[in-house]
């Protein structure tokens, strides 16, 4: 792949940026507005996203002209940007069909759940998920800590074990459980990532 390379008009916009610049912004946003929008269009098929990706990407890169740098093409930190708003945008969209499909088949679509409240269940449905997997002691402390609420001491004496024990079987449930929701994310995003990665470097070379 030939290296991405930025025209010296992009170098002087950035340089001006860097120095609170708001006329250097505005050319940059127009030199990249409608692209960034079309490139986003083509991934998100819904305008709206679309215009609020634009919007969302210039924003950030206004809050952190100040750490643009002169090895990194800001069209590069441009697409990067929408980028990453499309992996979350996409990676939503999963969570929330999979809810979808599982009301289907309760029969519950009609439900009054909030998105929010959406994605909180499905993560509350991954880490339950998760702690059925656990060794049997584990479990039990875990279950005690997080949804009894005793304390250490507490669930120690329950179940005749030391505070200390106690404290390292929790502390390698949530290490667990961060560990597998984190491979959860790397795989969903690579999903979404190898539909669109080719293609983002053929754009970056052709714009």
């Amino acid at each position: 792949m030939d290296k991405i390379k930025e025209s010296p008009e992009d170098n002087i916009l950035v340089i001006r940026l860097r120095n609170d610049n708001e006329n250097a912004f505005k050319e940059l946003f127009n030199r990249y507005c409608k692209k960034l929008f079309n490139f986003s269009l083509r991934y998100l098929h819904n305008k709206e996203e679309s215009e609020e990706l634009v919007q969302i990407v210039f924003i950030n890169l206004w809050e952190h002209r100040k750490s643009l740098r002169d090895d990194l093409p800001v069209k590069s930190y441009i697409y990067r940007s929408a980028v990453n708003y499309i992996y979350n945008q996409l990676k939503k969209r999963a969570i929330h069909a999979k809810f979808v499909d599982s009301e289907l088949i309760k029969g519950e679509i009609h439900s009054n759940l909030t998105y929010e409240q959406v994605l909180f269940n499905d993560m509350e449905r991954s880490i339950n998920s998760i702690i059925d997997t656990l060794p049997l002691q584990q479990k039990r402390i875990f279950m005690l800590s997080r949804y009894e609420n005793l304390s250490h001491q507490e669930i120690a004496e329950k179940l005749d074990l030391s505070v200390r024990t106690v404290e390292n079987q929790v502390f390698r449930v949530l290490k667990i459980i961060r560990s597998r929701l984190q491979t959860e994310n790397i795989v969903l995003i690579a999903m979404v990532k190898s539909a669109l990665i080719s293609t983002l470097i053929n754009i970056f070379q052709g714009l």
